[in-house]
């Protein structure tokens, strides 16, 4: 269950999921903050067709927007994309609340995992997170998969329990080893 929760300047960070426009446009103003103004991506980069059929979730001090993440729901996982951190609200754990939240309803919804592909900077962050990367060669586009379980355990038609920590492959998705030890 949920259960984290943030305050800053003696003010409680407030959670909630976009059920709006006024929600998605708040979700859409922290985004362009941090990717396009700082980071000076294109608005195609930032946007595209996946925000139509995602839920975001938004952190708020007051009433003013300070984070989001972008989910989107497939049949077992999640995939949690477009954190964005208002940059005076970094290092205060605002990612980690958001993706926490993110996994307690993932859970909740009985999906298995979330699931995203990141850079290797931010996969280190999401390792940090207690995520696991999945082993394999970077795309492309030089991004790795990364998996977070959520712990929700379901029966198969077997009868046979499949728990949200073991539906990987240990030797799949696994921590690094320490030099000289073989999976």
């Amino acid at each position: 269950m949920y259960r984290r929760s943030c305050v800053i300047d003696g003010e409680r960070v407030t959670l909630k999921l976009t059920v709006g426009l006024n929600d998605t446009l708040q979700a859409f103003a922290v985004r362009a903050d941090c990717f396009i103004d700082e980071q000076d991506l294109g608005f195609d980069e930032e946007f595209d067709g996946y925000d139509h059929h995602a839920i975001h979730l938004i952190a708020s001090l007051g009433k003013a927007p300070i984070g989001t993440v972008r989910r989107r729901w497939f049949n077992s996982f999640i995939v949690p994309d477009h954190l964005a951190v208002g940059w005076r609200f970094r290092g205060q754990a605002m990612g980690a609340l958001l993706l926490d939240r993110a996994r307690a309803e993932a859970a909740s919804r009985r999906s298995r995992m979330l699931y995203a592909r990141a850079t290797p900077l931010q996969a280190r962050y999401l390792e940090r997170l207690g995520w696991l990367r999945l082993e394999e060669t970077p795309g492309g586009n030089s991004t790795l998969a990364l998996i977070q379980p959520t712990g929700f355990v379901s029966t198969g038609a077997s009868g046979a329990q499949h728990r949200g920590d073991t539906i990987v492959s240990p030797v799949i998705a696994s921590r690094p080893r320490p030099s000289g030890e073989t999976p």
